[in-house]
């Protein structure tokens, strides 16, 4: 009988061997030249060609290095700043240089004019003297002289109330309110006592009279309480005279006053709010002294011009201006009146005044005015300035931009224009004087409005021969 021996079965170490070591030769064939992991998704990094390259953070562009590193502020990769041909070419110059291409592209279609000299033929004038219009802008106002205060001569209790809104229309000899005063029932008893127990004693009753008087009673009412012999407990206040009312802020410790804001006229808003309800009402209680309201009288109105200093040196009281009123065809003839001495509040021009009649109260304050000047031979001489300079140019208004306390024009340097601080004089409705800051063969932007910037603002530069021509 066989018998079968089962036997393990083993490789033999010099048989296979060899396999481990063929299999990692294999691997690494197939794997050369490509790569494996996330690095092989991420594009290659440009290498920098040239000692111009710079590294910048894509969240944090104000983070700019030299060499490749990590932003300080997120911790990722800094990148190739791009850069174009000619900002790497650039790199040491001047920044002028870069910017001067893209710039003649968009200002070439600026318009430009050349500034004609003062006296020269054909310019603004001969002599330096303009034949134009000067023209001001300016605003309706209230005449503070034809204003009156309406005040409480005794304290007592409002028992009616006749007006009710700011701007109410009223006629003289309207009744405005009717008071209760217990001051003066008291001094109307003393008349009747007077009256009626010493008639004969003619300075005692003409002193009770005109206590009565003083306090406010007009004559009628006088008259009716020596009829009657009974005390008024309700007495009427009346308008002054034709006008709108007006109401008045409490002064100080309250007792009431005219304010600035209500009997002068700023070129600001109102005093009150037009058809606004008074604050006064009936039952409250006002003091002796106490300012109630005013009373406007726009009968004659005034016109307040700003002019800029230049503008006021062409004008005198007594000159004849056309004043044309917005939303109007027909022009009103003023003479001016009165150059104020001194500035308003908030404000860095003198105002001139002149009165305009307003008889139907067509002029309504805030309403904006334009007078005009038409320089003749009466204001020639006035006009005329002492010397011209020689460098004194003319250009139009709209090439000088006001900047409040400088004026600048811009200059055309090759294919930009360049921000330059010029001294200004004699204004006219088109025109500008520039006493200096030109040098008078530059061309220079016809309406500078378009160039503004603030940069250009902060570095205005002058315009002498020795500046740099940037050509």
């Amino acid at each position: 009988m066989l018998r079968q021996t089962q036997h393990d079965v083993r490789p033999c170490p010099r048989t296979f061997g060899w396999l481990p070591a063929f299999g990692l030769l294999l691997l690494l064939a197939g794997c050369k030249g490509q790569a494996h992991g996330p690095e092989s998704t991420a594009p290659a990094q440009p290498v920098a060609t040239s000692a111009a390259q710079q590294y910048t953070c894509p969240m944090h562009p104000q983070i700019i290095r030299e060499a490749p590193g990590s932003c300080p502020i997120c911790n990722m990769d800094l990148v190739p700043k791009l850069m174009s041909n000619a900002a790497a070419a650039s790199v040491g110059t001047r920044l002028d240089n870069v910017l001067a291409e893209p710039n003649a592209a968009v200002l070439s279609t600026v318009a430009t004019v050349r500034p004609v000299p003062v006296g020269a033929a054909g310019g603004a004038g001969a002599g330096a003297v303009v034949a134009d219009t000067l023209s001001l802008p300016g605003v309706v106002a209230y005449d503070p002289r034809r204003s009156r205060v309406v005040a409480a001569r005794f304290g007592g209790r409002i028992e009616r109330l006749l007006v009710r809104f700011n701007y109410q229309p009223v006629r003289r000899g309207q009744k405005l309110l009717e008071l209760y005063s217990p001051e003066l029932v008291t001094a109307e008893q003393e008349y009747i006592f007077v009256l009626e127990n010493d008639a004969d004693n003619a300075a005692l009753v003409s002193g009770a009279r005109r206590k009565l008087a003083l306090l406010g009673l007009t004559e009628a009412q006088l008259q009716g309480l020596a009829r009657t012999r009974r005390p008024t407990y309700r007495v009427a206040v009346f308008s002054p005279y034709d006008g709108y009312v007006v109401e008045m802020s409490a002064g100080p410790g309250g007792g009431g006053g005219a304010t600035e804001a209500a009997t002068a006229p700023p070129a600001g808003g109102m005093p009150a709010a037009a058809g606004s309800q008074l604050s006064l009402t009936e039952g409250a209680y006002v003091r002796t002294g106490q300012a109630l309201f005013q009373v406007m009288n726009t009968d004659q109105v005034w016109g307040l011009f700003q002019p800029t200093p230049a503008e006021l040196a062409r004008l005198r009281p007594g000159q004849q201006l056309q004043v044309a009123v917005e939303g109007q065809t027909k022009l009103l003839s003023a003479r001016l009146d009165f150059v104020e001495p001194e500035y308003r509040a908030n404000e860095s021009t003198a105002a001139v005044r002149v009165y305009l009649p307003n008889p139907r109260g067509e002029l309504r304050r805030g309403q904006r005015l334009t007078a005009r000047l038409v320089a003749g031979a009466a204001s020639a001489a006035a006009t005329a300035p002492t010397a011209a300079a020689p460098s004194a140019f003319w250009l139009p208004r709209t090439a000088v931009v006001d900047l409040g306390t400088r004026q600048i024009a811009f200059v055309q340097r090759g294919a930009t224009f360049v921000p330059v601080a010029v001294q200004v004089g004699q204004r006219t409705a088109t025109q500008v004087q520039v006493l200096s800051g030109l040098r008078g063969d530059e061309n220079v932007a016809a309406n500078g409005q378009y160039l503004i910037d603030s940069e250009g603002f902060i570095q205005a530069t002058s315009n002498d021969a020795t500046a740099p021509d940037r050509r």
